[in-house]
């Protein structure tokens, strides 16, 4: 018996940016660079170097920690004080935030919600969770979300199981009791059949269908509308 629905967020929920720099991210860095620059000789091209040094790291390092490395790159001594106040200003600098919410994912989470599942949000992301929380609150979508599970808090990524399994202790539920519906092979639909989660390939790239097509019984949609039937076909089972 299903009881929870897990969700990718980025490109399943709400839209990406391209990168490498962000609107949320220049939002984080200028929030940081007004702080440093307090002290310092700082300007937001120094500050976005440095970034770019550490761009690929960010997603699996809580933000605060992210943030001290920052600023030791920038020449600041990690037991400063002020760092902490600069830990706080790049977590928290993009709560402004307003992501573009992806077509039907409204829909599809009233669905769940009025189905009486159990949702949890099962993203890698460089956001802990509690600004997870406030950015979906401008989208509207946090009042259907039971549970956010960040990489940067747990500093895992998907397709790890783990991730998946601190998702199922978070809302109670085993394995077969959940469903995952993501947009990418390796990170969705790999991470949740190894973790023994029934995925669903929410299909945007011709190549995720490929990469994903001898993993056994795959469901794939190519609209979240879609999602709506094929959840209502397994819960009748």
């Amino acid at each position: 018996m299903i009881k929870a629905v897990f969700l990718d967020l980025w490109d399943t929920l709400i839209y990406s940016e391209p990168g490498p720099i962000e609107t949320y991210t220049r939002m984080e860095l200028e929030s940081i660079t007004k702080t440093l620059s307090r002290v310092k000789n700082i300007d937001i091209d120094r500050v976005t170097r440095a970034y770019r040094v550490l761009v690929d790291y960010r997603g699996v390092i809580k933000p605060g920690v992210y943030a001290k490395l920052l600023a030791s790159l920038l020449g600041f001594n990690p037991n400063d004080p002020l760092l902490e106040e600069v830990a706080v200003e790049y977590e928290f600098g993009a709560v402004q935030y307003t992501p573009r919410v992806v077509e039907g994912a409204r829909e599809l989470l009233e669905y769940i919600k009025n189905r009486g599942l159990k949702t949890a949000l099962v993203t890698n992301t460089h956001f802990s969770s509690s600004v997870l929380r406030i950015i979906l609150g401008n989208a509207g979508l946090s009042r259907y979300i039971d549970v956010i599970v960040s990489s940067a808090d747990y500093e895992v990524l998907k397709p790890h199981p783990r991730i998946f399994e601190i998702a199922m202790n978070a809302l109670g539920v085993k394995p077969f009791e959940a469903i995952h519906i993501g947009d990418s092979c390796s990170r969705d639909v790999l991470g949740a059949y190894v973790s023994g989660i029934k995925p669903i390939l929410y299909a945007r790239r011709s190549e995720s269908i490929r990469a994903c097509e001898e993993i056994p019984g795959l469901t794939i949609i190519y609209s979240l509308r879609e999602a709506i039937p094929v959840l209502e076909k397994i819960l009748g089972e």
